[in-house]
């Protein structure tokens, strides 16, 4: 239990990565808030948290709307009162090339990918620099590192959270760690929607990399983008 007495946020908490992520910190003790837009899928998540003996929070979360991610913060604060781990998760695609691209799903997918992640970071990071040894991870992509056909927007926002993820590992310095993870096709909802083929990675396998990020043994530079592959998964412990 080696996150025991620690609170975790994790938005898109309601499927996919997000959920197994939860369970993953649940599993060594931390309370965890779980943030997306569809309640009843968050609302799962927290069950089957509490089902392991945890403590959960449910909140109902548009990433895109600054005063739900206010409220967010302010309701991890009151049930658990602290954070020590933010998990920004949360993300949409669409497979379309970038002329067929509608404003609307340009702003969707940067107001989620990036936006979201900035006011996340922003609001909990007075919270998280009262512990001097918080943790941010970041959830990027392969597609951060490299462009791909049809998911130039994507892409792009993917590329912005690891140069965030840089930038913000050198204004905060000391003891909170800033991370991101960079998975090649998981096998989740959203791969399913864009691509055919089935891919090697399970949510498990982001889940353990994030978590192996948020223990205290971990020694990886602030700053750092983790890739994650399979065959074989590369785990910092």
């Amino acid at each position: 239990m080696k996150l025991k007495g620690q609170t975790a946020i994790v938005t898109g908490g309601g499927r996919g990565i997000g959920r197994v992520i939860c369970l993953a910190l649940a599993g060594e003790g931390a309370d965890v808030v779980i943030a997306a837009r569809t309640g009843k899928e968050i609302r799962e998540t927290a069950r089957m948290v509490e089902r392991k003996g945890g403590r959960a929070l449910a909140v109902k979360t548009d990433l895109r709307v600054e005063r739900d991610v206010k409220d967010l913060i302010s309701k991890a604060v009151n049930a658990f009162e602290r954070i020590d781990i933010l998990v920004n998760n949360a993300g949409v695609a669409y497979n379309k090339y970038l002329v067929e691209t509608s404003t609307e799903e340009y702003d969707e997918i940067m107001d989620t990918n990036v936006k979201g992640i900035f006011y996340c970071t922003k609001y909990a990071l007075p919270q998280l620099l009262k512990r001097g040894n918080g943790r941010i991870i970041n959830i990027a992509s392969e597609e951060g590192k490299r462009g791909v056909p049809k998911l130039s927007v994507y892409c792009a926002s993917k590329f912005a959270i690891i140069g965030l993820t840089e930038a913000l590992a050198y204004e905060v310095g000391g003891g909170l760690q800033v991370y991101a993870v960079c998975p090649a096709g998981v096998d989740t909802r959203m791969y399913h929607s864009i691509y055919s083929d089935v891919p090697t990675l399970k949510p498990e396998d982001v889940a353990k990399q994030v978590l192996a990020l948020c223990l205290p043994e971990t020694t990886l530079p602030s700053g750092s983008s983790v890739e994650v592959y399979s065959p074989p998964v590369r785990v910092v412990f």
